[in-house]
């Protein structure tokens, strides 16, 4: 009987775990890349218990960042596995490890490497040799292992920049990894803007500036990532621009990826942008069709699963902008088939896809597009929501359009600010706070904004 007991619960596990691989598919696209893969990638689900699911965090930190999107994972997890869950999250005890062992050697000896009180850790799978090539990216991963192989002396500094999930990430990363393999003593640190600016933050908070400029100013190696993340925040830009001039003349290698090119990253002051374009400038297109079934081919290979070629043509059709996005639709293809027992065809595939297509559609929704649809819901003229007309139903209008904007796009505040005829962030903000407390107590509204969102995702509209 207990064993019979063991079996179910080992079963429980398993569909737990595969259901967990299926939501980090669809939690991605909305996770910045660093976060995701420091926090999210290294937790793992621990039990189940009736309805309630318990995800272990690699650390206390990752715990508490998890807790931020609860309501997020508990909505994947909840997707994934067709029931409703609750979950709760707690911090995975590290195995004690025998000392003496090569294996206890090389994980000691690899942090010393890497400047650990600044640093992300570098993903273990973001490494030259699992990067799929293609014409899209061919010059990036060329340009990305000449700076790895002479880091300082040539393409530096080096500027990556692409739509999200490209493969910026995994050249920067690929960079640091091979930095630490070919010259050993060199020290590597890999940030995002995010953490750039919390750690600045943090450093004026508790009067560090001194030891924070030691501690960035002493590595030999900076990989920037996300630099889009500065744009709008006034005093880490200046900071960032002194770190970036030191680190510079002392020829220390500095990466740097961008969802836009430098010219684009407005508003950033000429004399950044005029330091970035000073080295190589490459951008990442989306990849071809060609290229896109190599990465699932890649993708199927790591997950120790025989997928037959057309399913692998079929998903690459349907998803052609986002390499993360195409990698979570074969874990999702794969997670759903096996939960539910279910032959792994072409017509499934595009059946439990159809799904995931709508998503990727609302992911790459763009200020303007919710301008329109607003407008087009609302009896308004689009140009009137861009202008300073202060009419009660156009200002109703257009805080709808800001706040859809912020919901619904990955634009940060002085994007959708500047698609709004030049508005700042503050005036966003308050656009947002109005329409949250206007759909708590007007039932009419709350119904109006929930159509248009669904509307929105749908591509209704």
């Amino acid at each position: 009987m207990d064993q019979q007991l063991q079996l179910v619960e080992n079963d429980e596990l398993v569909a737990l775990e595969q259901a967990w691989k299926q939501s980090l598919g669809l939690l991605a696209p909305g996770i910045n890349r660093p976060s995701f893969e420091s926090f999210f990638k290294t937790a793992k689900p621990l039990s189940v218990e009736g309805k309630t699911i318990a995800i272990g965090a690699a650390s206390e930190l990752a715990r508490i960042f998890l807790e931020k999107y609860s309501e997020m994972v508990k909505t994947a997890l909840e997707a994934s596995l067709g029931q409703p869950v609750d979950v709760i999250f707690s911090v995975i005890k590290p195995v004690e490890k025998k000392p003496g062992r090569p294996a206890d050697v090389r994980a000691t000896k690899a942090p010393a490497r890497v400047v650990s009180s600044i640093s992300l850790p570098l993903n273990e799978k973001y490494t030259f040799p699992n990067f799929v090539i293609g014409p899209c990216n061919r010059l990036a991963h060329a340009a990305a292992q000449s700076a790895a192989g002479n880091p300082g002396k040539v393409y530096n500094p080096f500027f990556l920049y692409g739509g999200p999930g490209l493969g910026k990430t995994h050249l920067l990363q690929a960079v640091g990894h091979s930095i630490l393999e070919l010259h050993p003593r060199l020290s590597v640190a890999y940030v995002s803007g995010e953490m750039f600016t919390s750690h600045y933050v943090a450093a004026l908070r508790e009067h560090k500036s001194e030891e924070f400029r030691k501690k960035y100013r002493s590595i030999d190696v900076w990989l920037f990532d996300d630099i889009q993340f500065l744009v709008g925040k006034e005093r880490t830009k200046e900071e960032f621009f002194h770190t970036f001039n030191d680190l510079y003349q002392m020829n220390k290698q500095i990466v740097l990826s961008s969802d836009r090119s430098p010219r684009d990253l407005s508003p950033l002051e000429e004399r950044l942008k005029s330091r970035f374009e000073s080295g190589l400038v490459v951008d990442i297109a989306p990849p071809d069709l060609e290229t896109r079934i190599a990465i699932l081919q890649s993708k199927a290979e790591s997950e120790q699963a025989e997928v037959p070629f057309q399913i692998l043509e079929c998903i690459a059709i349907l998803i052609q902008t986002n390499i993360r996005a195409l990698e979570g639709a074969l874990v999702t293809v794969l997670a759903y088939t096996s939960l539910m027992k279910v032959p792994l065809t072409v017509e499934t595939a595009q059946e439990i896809l159809s799904r995931y297509v709508i998503e990727k559609k609302f992911t790459d929704l763009t200020p303007d597009a919710v301008q329109r649809a607003v407008a087009q819901v609302l009896q308004v003229d689009v140009d009137d929501l861009r202008s300073e007309k202060r009419q009660k139903d156009l200002v109703m209008a257009r805080h709808t359009a800001m706040y859809l904007s912020r919901e619904l796009t990955r634009c940060s505040l002085n994007v959708i600010g500047k698609a709004f005829g030049g508005r700042d962030h503050a005036t966003i903000l308050h656009a947002c706070k109005r329409i949250k407390t206007l759909m708590e107590k007007d039932p009419e509204v709350n119904t109006t904004i929930e159509q248009l969102i669904h509307d929105l995702k749908t591509g209704k509209l």
